[in-house]
């Protein structure tokens, strides 16, 4: 098995600035997961078909590793936990992949006093 930082060490660094609106977006899907379940999993949905459209490998790869998992599952699992469930899964790598594009837009424009970064989150 490949050791930690064999696997990790070339990911940028993820601002305190990107963690706090990533954990605002955590809670607002939240709600959204909450409260308007099918605008939220329509939500997810678009985001993984982008990905898949734009980024092949990388979307159909999120969409393999959570369904994976759950398959593991799938016979303790109603049809509606089961969408529910990947929802929340997919948002949460949806999110995390969401940091690391910020972190390195935001690495590529340092040193820029209004980076297009900092202009999207005004």
């Amino acid at each position: 098995m490949t050791h930690p930082e064999g696997k990790y060490r070339h990911l940028p660094e993820v601002s305190e600035h990107i963690a706090e609106v990533l954990i605002d977006e955590v809670s607002n899907s939240a709600s959204l997961l909450k409260y308007d379940f099918d605008s939220a999993l329509k939500s997810v949905i678009e985001e993984v078909d982008w990905l898949k459209t734009n980024k092949d490998f990388l979307g159909r790869a999120v969409e393999v590793a959570v369904d994976s998992s759950l398959n593991l599952f799938s016979d303790r699992l109603t049809h509606k936990d089961w969408i529910e469930l990947r929802t929340l899964l997919l948002k949460g790598v949806l999110l995390v992949l969401q940091a690391i594009n910020e972190a390195l837009h935001e690495s590529h424009y340092m040193g820029s006093e209004m980076s297009p970064v900092n202009k999207v989150f005004l």
